[in-house]
């Protein structure tokens, strides 16, 4: 064994330098040559390595190096790529293409090439630099624009040339909306359109000696979006459709030439081809025997290509069709059968079908006969009731494929049935003298169902408390929803029915109260807290003794329809927003609330509400009284009897000053532009109509205006003010001083001139009256009933008198009054006010007893005495010669007492 140990170590350092050198070989690349396609704008590089057999034996993998520059462009390397190959006997000839964005006819492309091994990093040598045919291959005998009719790629460098023919030079080209002017035989330039660029736009070349510039038309496109959502199903298991989202696809007549879309459906793994179009977005084809299928959609233009891949199984993609509309067959007035047809399918399958009935939906598992029909009864329907009916039905396969599409709808009613279900019920009661008017309403419920067509509706109502009364039946049209009625003031039950042209439904029964049952109601008036819009807030006390509420009212209260609504609640039901179209801002709403109690109702509470109050449009108009120097009254009239656009709730009186700040003790201060301040009293009472304005100061104008308010007081400019001017204390101090010192100085001058005259009116001899008889007395007071004062005794000539004995109880006993009632307050405020008379005897006795007085106590036309006046006795000390005794030359005769005329004058006169 060791003699091979020896040659082993010799042989392996041989092995790894022929691998060392096996990896640095260099294969040379030669007879380099370069061909161009001008249709296409496309290079073919062709060449050829080293002739080496082992090398090709071994099949080694090998790197060319290609790059591709511009002649006129500076020599400028416009390519530098690698291009991977094996090389072996059948490939000694190697190509490779290459499509250029400067066309070939502007400027000559040079090529070269080298190779290294891919496993090692050693590079051969360059080929030359080969030369494709460029402009020198052009003619001279005519002018060139190149491109011509080219599309390119949104975003991409545009390279374009202007070649003039022999001895002729470019004078202006216009790429778009670029105009510019040059002078050579030939321009190389290259542009990058914006987004402004349309998708085709026109590229010129003037030439001089041209009499019309040469112009071409280049594009600008996409490449194609790669296809989404491919899909494939069949409706018959014998042809298969295919359906895609073709993405952004910008379809134009010209595109459709220069570069059209297609699409192409191929089997993954062979090149059949199952179908194709242009710019579609779905293509067919018919199955063969298999059921599984690996499809690759390609979209492709003339820029470029993607790809999408599908794989199904046909049996999982039946998406049936329903021939038609379905049909219906009635059975009853609750149910229906259903019948409908789908396409024959080249299978054996059951079907998962869906039946839409208006909002409703009903999934059945159907299986179909022969011809592929199908039945389904449906159940459950309401009674005359018009129904639309539509279908769909998939395959009933796992997993779950597609719905067909819906069916056209088709519409069936069912019969008729009698009403069920009560009618609600309610009515308004106007009540009168002797007998009530009573419109009973009635609607649909929740719960009640026509069953058909109401023909009319049936009223009976008899009397409660008198069985014995006849009952009254009557009946109104379908078209009439109340009846009125004219009730007593006993309680009524009501019933109401409606009838279609099969039967009649179950009477609804309403109870009417006898008269005044109802006792005292509490009235509201409530603010508009909690409103929202065409929605009023409404709560009322809760009793346990009542099983429902009721709230009615009207839509139209102030116009000639009251369109009359009511509303029920629950037991334990307290408030609600109520809801109506017709509710507008500035209306009152009354609404009564009743508990239900047995069919009876009692009313509970009325209540007045607005949706939204309005305030007053126009200030009020006011007067001013009782004006002193240091307050005013101000009175208006009440206005919430003529406002009703909602509740007053006061009045707001503005008072200012001219061209000053108003500062009022009491007043609220309201500062107005030019930093003006207005007094303001705030009256929160709506039935108050007076107000007295106090702390004025004297001789000053003062301006008053007046406003009321439903919820907020509102300010305005416009205002029209009243004016007053407040008097000078000093003046009316000066008029009372005037009054108590000239008055009195005249009387005195008067009076003295005829002193004696009036010495004689003022103290006459004072006669003594006598009255009888007397039947009730007391101490200061005297009431005597079914008399009449005709006489009394007058005593001329005064006695001696006791001052012991009483005097009020002599008169009393000597003097009678008749129908006189003493009123002590008021006779005493009478007497006060009375005025100093000149002429006004001073007898102060009689004048106590209220006799009246005439203006001149000494002539003979003085009336009588009034009666009214004798209605009170003063108590005072009276002469006693007033009592006993009698002068002689005056005897005792029964008068008409009429103290101011002399004893002697008037003896023996009857008046």
């Amino acid at each position: 064994m060791d003699r091979w140990i020896f040659p082993v170590l010799l042989f392996i350092p041989l092995c790894l330098g022929l691998l060392q050198n096996q990896d640095n070989q260099v294969f040379e690349p030669r007879n380099l040559r370069i061909y161009s396609n001008n249709s296409l704008q496309q290079l073919l590089l062709e060449w050829d390595v080293s002739d080496d057999s082992e090398a090709y034996n071994s099949k080694i993998e090998i790197v060319f190096n290609i790059q591709i520059r511009l002649r006129e462009e500076d020599k400028r390397i416009i390519l530098n790529v690698n291009y991977t190959t094996v090389l072996n006997k059948s490939r000694q000839h190697h190509q490779w293409s290459f499509i250029s964005e400067v066309p070939l006819q502007c400027a000559t492309h040079e090529a070269r090439i080298r190779s290294r091994m891919t496993s090692s990093k050693i590079w051969s040598n360059w080929t030359d630099w080969v030369a494709a045919n460029g402009p020198d291959a052009l003619s001279n005998e005519k002018n060139h624009i190149f491109p011509e009719e080219k599309v390119f790629e949104r975003g991409s460098n545009i390279t374009f040339c202007c070649i003039a023919k022999k001895n002729k030079i470019v004078a202006t080209y216009t790429f778009y909306k670029e105009h510019n002017k040059t002078n050579q035989q030939r321009i190389f330039f290259t542009r990058k359109p914006d987004s402004s660029f349309p998708r085709r736009f026109q590229l010129t070349c003037g030439f001089n000696g041209s009499i019309n510039p040469s112009q071409t038309y280049l594009y600008l496109n996409r490449q194609p979006d790669k296809p989404q959502h491919l899909s494939c199903e069949t409706e018959d298991m014998i042809n298969i459709r295919c359906t895609w989202n073709p993405g952004c696809v910008e379809k134009t007549d010209y595109f459709e030439e220069v570069c059209p879309m297609e699409f192409i459906l191929s089997d993954v793994s062979s090149t059949k081809i199952y179908c194709s179009t242009k710019f579609q977005k779905s293509c067919s084809f018919k199955r063969d025997d298999q059921f599984l299928y690996n499809v690759r959609l390609t979209s492709r233009n003339c820029l470029g290509q993607k790809h999408e891949q599908l794989s199904f199984n046909v049996m999982h993609t039946v998406r049936p069709v329903i021939i038609g509309k379905p049909s219906v067959d009635h059975l009853n007035a609750t149910f229906i059968q259903l019948s409908w047809q789908i396409k024959s399918i080249n299978a054996s399958l059951s079907f998962l079908c869906q039946i839409n009935v208006g909002e409703n939906k009903y999934n059945i598992t159907a299986q179909s006969d022969s011809d592929s029909h199908f039945h389904f009864q449906l159940g459950g329907l309401q009674p005359a009731t018009n129904y639309m009916f539509k279908v769909r039905c998939a395959a009933d396969v796992s997993p779950f494929w597609k719905w067909s599409s819906w069916t056209e709808s088709i519409s069936a009613e069912t019969t008729e049935a009698a009403p069920s279900g009560l009618l609600d019920v309610w009515r308004h009661i106007n009540s009168g003298l002797k007998q009530r008017n009573v419109t009973v309403f009635w609607r649909e419920s929740s719960d009640f169902r026509a069953n058909g067509k109401i023909q009319k509706y049936h009223l009976s109502w008899e009397n409660l408390e008198d069985p014995s009364m006849q009952r009254h039946n009557d009946s109104v049209s379908a078209s009439q929803n109340y009846r009125k009625i004219s009730l007593g003031n006993r309680s009524y039950k009501i019933l109401v029915w409606a009838q279609n042209s099969i039967s009649t439904s179950s009477p609804s029964v309403i109870i009417i109260p006898a008269s005044d049952k109802n006792g005292k109601v509490h009235y509201s008036e409530e603010t508009t807290d909690n409103n929202e819009e065409h929605k009023i807030y409404i709560s009322w006390k809760r009793q346990s003794k009542f099983s429902q509420y009721i709230v009615d009212w009207c839509n139209q209260p102030i116009g000639p329809l009251c369109d009359f609504q009511w509303k029920k609640y629950g037991q334990i039901k307290s408030s609600d927003l109520i809801t109506s179209d017709a509710f507008k801002r500035g209306v009152r709403y009354t609404f009564n609330v009743y508990g239900i109690q047995d069919d009876r109702s009692y009313l509970l509470e009325k209540k007045a509400k607005y949706l939204e109050e309005m305030e007053p449009p126009d200030y009020l108009s006011c007067n001013i009284e009782e004006i002193t120097a240091n307050s005013l009254r101000v009175t208006w009239e009440r206005y919430d009897q003529k406002f009703s656009s909602g509740f007053i709730r006061g009045y707001m009186l503005y008072m200012k000053m001219d061209n000053q700040s108003c500062s009022v003790q009491g007043s609220q201060p309201l500062i107005r532009p030019g930093n003006l301040t207005i007094c303001s009293y705030k009256i929160e009472k709506p039935n108050q109509t007076e107000f007295t304005v106090r702390h004025l100061k004297p001789n000053r104008k003062y301006f008053f205006a007046l406003q009321a308010y439903a919820v907020n007081p509102n300010y305005t400019d416009n205002v029209i003010f009243k004016s007053v001017i407040t008097p000078d204390d000093e003046k009316w101090l000066f008029n009372l001083l005037y009054l108590l010192l000239i008055i009195p100085l005249i009387l005195m001058c008067m009076c003295s001139r005829k002193s004696s005259r009036v010495r004689n009116c003022l103290c006459p001899a004072i006669p003594q009256p006598k009255v009888t008889p007397f039947f009730k007395m007391s101490l200061g007071i005297t009431e005597i009933n079914d008399m009449i004062p005709n006489q009394l005794v007058m005593l001329e000539k005064p006695q001696e008198f006791s001052p012991k004995q009483s005097t009020l109880g002599i008169l009393l006993e000597n003097m009678s009054y008749s129908q006189s009632t003493y009123y002590p307050e008021v006779q005493i405020e009478e007497r006060t006010d009375q005025k100093f008379n000149s002429g006004v005897t001073s007898y102060k006795p009689l004048q106590d007893f209220g006799f009246t007085s005439s203006p001149n106590p000494c002539t003979p036309e003085a009336p009588l005495y009034s009666k009214d006046n004798l209605n009170y006795l003063y108590q005072t000390e009276v002469l006693p010669s007033m009592i006993q005794g009698t002068d002689s030359s005056c005897s005792v005769h029964w008068l008409d007492y009429r103290p101011q005329c002399s004893t002697t004058s008037r003896r023996n006169t009857d008046y």
